[in-house]
């Protein structure tokens, strides 16, 4: 379309205005010179209010009429391209290779690593993988609790193992934990057990046995006192109830294989010193921490033969098959000392002097933490540590 019609598809031109504007005028005069027998005045008024409204309209549209002329020339002087160039353009490839068998597909991070969790060196893998759920109706995956008996500040956490959590089917978390008081509230009691990989059933043995271990520790001390506590009694106790409940379950044994660790922590004595009476039957272990030490320090449990080119995993004691195994002793903790009970999971990382896992650990529990922040840190994410984390550490609040 060229200028000149574009302009007449849009306000009048000038030539149009001029010539209405003068039929306007020309009606009014007429219409005002005529006598009229009444209403005179009044027609004279309306004749010439139509004069000026012919008029301001015919100024405001050659105005605009202008304006858009104007407007119209500037767009016409921007420069175009000669030709077209086209947006996309089709090149050809290569040829299609041959087809190949299918090969498996890893699982991909479908998630970043999360922040609040302590990373050791590249991590691990399958830290990034999505959790996925048993098949079978289990245990949370993560369970935490933080509380206070006496002198005493525990903070425990059980978080299932990024090799757990990620396989198809997922496995449930195989660490159990319960924490206690006596009725006084004297003593604190704490279990600590760890569900062997290779039964079936270990999640449930794992729960049925520290739950019993609270149950029957809290009896103990009630009857025999903290000095008496007797672990073959207590043990032997314990690996009733867990194959009891095999049997209720209608299998062997072995399918409901577990580990464990148990702590009385007493309340401290007049200088602020606690004792602790630990037994345990496995490789689940005892640490403890002096406020100015730089490192948490191996205290009992059936540690692992790290002299060999192999680490086993495989333990001597287990429930519920050989209790008389298990063993007990005693412990001090200075004021605002601590003492830790954890599974192989975190026992492992913290025997391993090559990574600083232990020296991280020991700063970031030198004294009580959120139990969210405790939660972060027992799910720390480090190479080859694929196993369940459970953790429960008692800081002596006692002072000297």
């Amino acid at each position: 379309m060229s200028r000149d019609n574009s302009r007449r598809g849009g306000l009048m031109d000038g030539r149009g205005r001029a010539m209405l504007l003068v039929a306007v005028v020309i009606g009014a005069f007429i219409e005002v010179s005529t006598p009229h027998r009444q209403y005179g005045r009044l027609v004279d008024v309306f004749a010439l209010a139509a004069v000026g409204v012919a008029g301001t309209a015919a100024a405001l549209g050659s105005e605009a009429a202008a304006t858009l002329a104007r407007q119209r020339d500037r767009l016409e002087q921007v420069p175009k391209p000669a030709t077209a160039v086209p947006i996309c353009r089709y090149v050809t490839g290569p040829a299609a290779p041959q087809a190949q068998p299918a090969r498996p597909q890893p699982f991909l991070r479908e998630r970043p690593t999360d922040l609040s969790v302590p990373r050791f060196g590249d991590g691990a893998r399958a830290q990034g993988y999505p959790w996925l759920l048993p098949e079978r109706t289990v245990q949370n995956g993560i369970a935490a609790d933080e509380a206070t008996v006496g002198a005493f500040t525990i903070r425990a956490a059980s978080v299932i193992g990024p090799g757990h959590r990620c396989g198809r089917p997922a496995e449930p978390r195989q660490d159990s934990y319960r924490i206690g008081r006596s009725r006084d509230s004297r003593y604190a009691i704490v279990a600590v057990a760890d569900g062997l990989s290779s039964a079936a059933w270990s999640d449930a043995g794992a729960t049925t046995a520290a739950s019993q271990a609270v149950t029957l520790l809290r009896e103990q001390i009630e009857a025999v006192g903290f000095d008496r506590l007797d672990v073959k009694e207590l043990y032997a106790r314990i690996a009733e109830s867990v194959a009891a409940h095999a049997a209720g379950r209608g299998v062997g044994t072995s399918h409901v294989a577990t580990v464990l660790i148990t702590a009385v922590l007493a309340e401290p004595d007049a200088n602020g010193v606690a004792q602790a009476w630990v037994a345990w039957l496995g490789d689940s272990s005892a640490w403890t921490l002096d406020p100015r030490g730089p490192l948490w320090l191996f205290s009992c449990g059936d540690a692992k033969d790290r002299t060999a080119a192999v680490v086993s995993n495989e333990v001597a004691g287990r429930l519920p098959d050989t209790p008389q195994l298990a063993r007990g002793h005693y412990v001090s903790l200075a004021p605002g000392a601590a003492l830790a009970l954890v599974t192989d999971g975190i026992g492992d990382a913290w025997a391993d002097r090559a990574g600083n896992v232990n020296e991280y650990f020991a700063n970031a529990w030198r004294s009580p933490v959120p139990a969210t922040r405790f939660i972060a840190d027992v799910g720390f994410d480090a190479p080859q540590c694929l196993d369940d984390r459970t953790a429960v550490v008692a800081w002596n609040g006692g002072r000297a």
